[in-house]
């Protein structure tokens, strides 16, 4: 009889150190699985933060890239004319129009001429007009 609740209680411990190791195991899996979803959660936001937020200058020769002149600023639907490039720029941020003017100095320096796409150049002669001229919304 003492055996039989001996081994009774044997089981029963061995029962209770299972269950507890795998609660354990389970709880470590949530934990680590929350972690995860929040790490690419904060990944998924920097991300957006990045492509939206403009870049920080100076700007060089050697940071305004001829693939990318512009960087992250997406300057097609400006239009080609210096009325609807000035109408599309009255719709970016601070930072935005001042790093597009930055840029903008680099791409129309005759030095770097031959570097830039002329597409990207019109677009610059095109902003630095219409920033220059006063609004005619503002008459």
């Amino acid at each position: 009889m003492k055996l039989k609740s001996r081994l009774i209680e044997i089981a029963g411990i061995s029962l209770l150190i299972a269950f507890a190791s795998s609660n354990v195991l389970a709880q470590g899996a949530v934990e680590r699985g929350a972690k995860a979803v929040g790490n690419a959660a904060g990944d998924a936001a920097r991300a957006v933060g990045d492509a939206l937020t403009p870049s920080p200058g100076p700007w060089t020769a050697d940071n305004v890239t001829a693939a990318r002149p512009f960087g992250n600023i997406d300057v097609s639907g400006a239009g080609s004319s210096t009325d609807s490039v000035r109408t599309w720029s009255q719709a970016r941020t601070a930072s935005e129009k001042s790093e597009l003017t930055g840029r903008c100095s680099i791409i129309s320096n005759p030095a770097n001429s031959a570097r830039y796409p002329a597409n990207a150049q019109q677009f610059c002669r095109n902003y630095v007009t219409a920033s220059a001229a006063p609004s005619s919304k503002a008459k």
